[in-house]
């Protein structure tokens, strides 16, 4: 019994860590210069910030809420007043940004690929 309860709870633990690497990396849509970059550790949304160069622009995020499957943020531009707060959920490799405040509305963001 013992060790059926610690493989279960050493398998939950890899799936837990598993579920915060899908968010980490940069994401792109074709609606926007910017591209949103999200750093995550083993257990947590670490950072979420944007930055366009075409732009001259970065943007940082502030994490309000996090569990295995979403996160959300809220970000402020200070340079022209535009407040949202984003709902981040991932689907079949697509993140879902579903925002709120000064723009209503789903834009999807794919995973930007690099060569390893």
């Amino acid at each position: 019994m013992k060790k059926l309860f610690t493989t279960l709870l050493l398998f939950l633990i890899i799936v837990s860590a598993k579920s915060q690497d899908q968010f980490e990396g940069t994401w792109v849509s074709e609606s926007s210069t910017h591209a949103t970059t999200v750093i995550a550790s083993e257990f947590a949304v670490l950072k979420v910030f944007n930055v366009s160069f075409s732009q001259d622009s970065y943007i940082e995020e502030t994490i309000l809420y996090q569990t295995d499957n979403e996160f959300t943020t809220k970000l402020y531009n200070p340079r022209n007043g535009y407040s949202v707060v984003i709902k981040y959920k991932l689907k079949n490799d697509i993140l879902i940004c579903e925002f709120s405040g000064d723009f209503h509305g789903i834009v999807k963001l794919t995973k930007q690929k690099y060569n390893e």
